[in-house]
């Protein structure tokens, strides 16, 4: 993730900040979070039928969060899709900036 933590418009709390979630470090862009990892593995922000295209295809699991609450525009990948991660969190970078296909 070092290559997006470069990127002028990109914040990131890696470094220490604000935890929130239990996450270790958090990606933002315009002030929004869009990525952060927690355990372990990567949690993002991505349109809700990319999320349930993950989810579906294995690669992903639902993010649920507090006392049961399922988020919709959010997605947990496991450590076993790594390789994936930079491409991922790209494509959520791009769809919470605007970029990208909502």
């Amino acid at each position: 993730m070092q290559i997006l933590c470069e990127d002028p418009e990109v914040r990131s709390t890696i470094a220490g900040g604000m935890k929130r979630f239990g996450a270790s470090g958090e990606l933002r862009i315009g002030g929004k979070m869009f990525a952060f990892s927690s355990k372990g593995r990567l949690i993002v922000k991505l349109p809700q039928r990319k999320v349930a295209a993950l989810i579906a295809d294995g690669r992903g699991q639902p993010c649920v969060m507090g006392r049961g609450r399922t988020m919709r525009e959010w997605v947990v990948i496991g450590p076993e899709w790594q390789s994936e991660w930079l491409s991922i969190v790209m494509e959520s970078r791009d769809f919470v900036s605007g970029d990208g296909i909502k």
